[in-house]
């Protein structure tokens, strides 16, 4: 029986295990986040005042803790330990915002209009010399900070570019402790309830995960690499190879790791594009695209650097299925292929296709492998050379159907590259009856 056959089998068994956490994990999410309301007694008042109640609740417990679960997704080492579908749950965690900022918002409206029917006051009409106004200014800031995050993220990202949005976002740090002084110290619930033990447990896991976040920016957690080496594998694109006296890292083919050159700088992902585990030597591939893939192109053999991961699941459908797989890679997208592409090479009794755009053929990676590759129908895609003998503009699926000799839903595809590419190719396989679970994405954006 052939290699990949018996890692198929593995892999067949672990995506089942990975269905399995993620239905765990979403119902874990959905009870904790409407427990709280348990704790909610209806007052002796009108039914609409019963109403505005638990409307204000549901924005305080549901709506908080769905950002508070939000948060606790953000942090990747931890959350991969258990959840090795780093995609899925960085969906997962912009999902819970999507759902969690509109029901949070039901808390200002509905708290204001209970207490101007019980007690006929305007309680944003704040005297800051009362401490009842200082934590309902609290709350109003916390609001704001979420807005802002919103804002800036939803809106403005593309225009902020990666860093700028970065260190805004680093304000949703203020959110969980913000929500949780404002609720201890004003919401009769806690304070009154056995909620508050319920409150002070999801605060002491925040607090928890803060340390955690801390020390992982000082590096626990993370691995030394040496560099031992580099080559140019395409037009600004550089294989850097690295080896560790350390325990390795076992990363699976299609698995990325992050790297930076020190504690003080934000790390960056990068495919696993060659593993050694006998030589503990990894190799990432990089093309220039700023400051720190150029400084990461030129480094020198015996530069140390912080590693850690790996990361992601994303050819595993390929290893889990019998069906025929195509890859299908934009620019330097192509790096997650590169382990999968010498495993189908050896198994012959699978058909095989990698179809790689490209803009000029000086930007084909890996182009003399590519070339040497017999088993598996490799088609380049140009689209700055019209007068390219094969096919030239951008991968379409009409590319697809000049190549692949069966119907499209017979096929497994593995898509990576630009964003546009990835949710055009995506949209036109499902228009053509391709079954959801098999197509699948990584997505590689700048």
């Amino acid at each position: 029986m052939s290699a990949l056959r018996l890692w198929g089998n593995e892999d067949t068994i672990e995506l089942s295990r990975i269905k399995r956490v993620r239905g765990i994990l979403i119902a874990i999410i959905a009870v904790t986040s409407l427990t709280p309301l348990v704790f909610v007694a209806p007052d002796d008042a009108p039914v609409i005042v019963n109403v505005y109640k638990y409307l204000a609740k549901t924005g305080a417990f549901v709506g908080s803790m769905l950002l508070i679960w939000q948060f606790l997704l953000g942090f990747r080492g931890v959350v991969s330990s258990v959840f090795p579908d780093l995609t899925w749950v960085v969906e997962l965690h912009k999902w819970l915002g999507q759902f969690g900022v509109p029901i949070i918002a039901l808390h200002p409206i509905f708290i204001g209009l209970y207490y101007g029917a019980t007690e006929g006051t305007n309680i944003y009409a704040l005297d800051l010399g009362d401490p009842f106004s200082q934590w309902v200014l609290l709350g109003m800031i916390t609001l704001g900070v979420i807005a802002f995050v919103v804002v800036t993220s939803v809106f403005f990202r593309d225009q902020l570019g990666f860093y700028p949005w970065l260190y805004t976002h680093l304000s949703s740090y203020l959110i969980p402790p913000f929500l949780f002084v404002h609720s201890f110290l004003l919401g009769p619930t806690i304070q009154h309830t056995p909620m508050r033990f319920y409150w002070w447990f999801f605060a002491g896991v925040v607090a928890l995960m803060y340390l955690y976040r801390m020390l992982h920016k000082l590096g626990v957690g993370s691995r030394t690499y040496r560099v031992t080496g580099a080559r140019e594998v395409a037009d600004s694109t550089t294989e850097v190879v690295m080896e560790t006296s350390t325990r390795p890292f076992l990363p699976a083919p299609g698995q990325f790791v992050y790297l930076r050159h020190s504690l003080g700088e934000n790390s960056h992902p990068y495919t696993v594009s060659t593993y050694d585990p006998q030589r503990r030597r990894l190799g990432v591939t990089v093309k220039e695209e700023g400051e720190q893939t150029a400084r990461l192109q030129e480094a020198s053999e015996g530069l140390e650097l912080i590693v850690d991961g790996p990361y992601g699941v994303f050819t595993r459908d390929a290893l889990a299925t019998d069906l025929p797989v195509v890859m299908i890679a934009g620019g330097i997208g192509i790096t997650p292929f590169r382990r999968l592409w010498e495993t189908l090479e050896q198994e012959q009794s699978r058909e095989a296709h990698l179809v790689y755009g490209s803009e000029y053929a000086s930007d084909i990676a890996y182009r003399d492998e590519l070339d040497a590759l017999e088993h598996v129908n490799v088609v380049h895609v140009l689209n700055e050379e019209p007068d390219f003998d094969g096919e030239t503009g951008t991968v379409t699926i009409e590319v697809l159907q000049r190549h692949l000799p069966r119907e499209l839903s017979d096929y497994q595809f593995l898509i990576c590259g630009p964003p546009a590419m990835i949710l055009t190719l995506e949209e036109s396989l499902h228009d053509a009856d391709v079954p959801p679970d098999q197509v699948t994405h990584e997505l590689f954006a700048t």
